[in-house]
């Protein structure tokens, strides 16, 4: 049993770096509960919840997955 709690606790975190990873890397992020995405510099996306945000790789894959532009950055 300790060695499924030592593995799982292994993968979230490893989970939780490459997420945070991906959020550093992309150029726009999503808000997914208000289906807006913003650059990743964006003054809103300092305000926006954690787990609402995306990693969003162009402003093509954001459009296609239903967000829409921010009204501050104009991505």
């Amino acid at each position: 049993m300790k060695k499924f709690f030592i593995v799982t606790f292994i993968l979230i975190v490893t989970m939780s770096t490459v997420f945070a990873r991906a959020l550093f890397d992309t150029p726009y992020i999503g808000n997914k509960y208000r289906m807006t995405f913003h650059h990743r510099n964006c003054d809103s996306v300092d305000q926006m919840n954690p787990k609402n945000q995306v990693p969003l790789a162009t402003r093509e894959e954001a459009m296609k997955k239903g967000y829409h532009p921010c009204g501050n950055c104009r991505p």
